[in-house]
């Protein structure tokens, strides 16, 4: 997603403001994330590359793709698809869709945060930090949880810019960069 975030952003937030104008936001967030998954999917990924077809043909097989895939969508999504055509930006679609979601939840004043930890954390752990970051946020919080050996110890938090990271990795990397000075 990191290569392409920045051309992702404006289409996000204007599709964001289109959906909250109409009342619609997870109509787009259900059409994004189809969308998202086509333009991921790896024959889709190549023909996106091709220079060859027009993008107007693109987008045109684009939404015969998505109402193929059961998307009932109106002539705002269809058009929204049309204009990421001729941009050349429907690869950037699933960019979109997660910048969408995120924007949704920041509407609806809830957050989803990771949590990356060395060891599984219990059901006790996970409760007690969706506590404190929805405390700390004041936002409802819906936490996903990973194990990732490699932070040694400790646990790494993440929720949109915020980090806080508390593994023994981090802070072995802090130290390192601390002596090199």
């Amino acid at each position: 997603m990191a290569d392409f975030e920045t051309a992702a952003r404006p289409y996000a937030r204007a599709f964001f403001e289109l959906a909250l104008d109409q009342g619609r936001l997870d109509d787009w967030q259900n059409g994004l994330d189809l969308a998202a998954a086509v333009a991921a999917d790896s024959d889709m990924k190549s023909l996106l590359e091709q220079p060859d077809v027009l993008p107007r043909e693109l987008g045109e097989l684009f939404l015969s793709v998505l109402a193929g895939a059961g998307l009932d969508s109106d002539s705002d999504f269809e058009n929204a698809v049309r204009l990421l055509a001729e941009n050349s930006r429907l690869a950037a679609l699933p960019a979109i869709a997660a910048l969408y979601a995120t924007l949704k939840q920041e509407a609806e004043g809830k957050i989803e945060i990771q949590v990356r930890s060395a060891q599984a954390l219990t059901d006790e752990q996970q409760e007690q930090i969706a506590q404190n970051m929805a405390k700390r946020l004041g936002k409802e919080v819906r936490l996903v949880a990973e194990v990732d050996e490699s932070l040694i110890a400790g646990a790494v938090i993440t929720a949109g810019d915020l980090v806080i990271d508390g593994s023994a990795s981090g802070r072995i990397e802090k130290l390192v960069h601390a002596v090199n000075r």
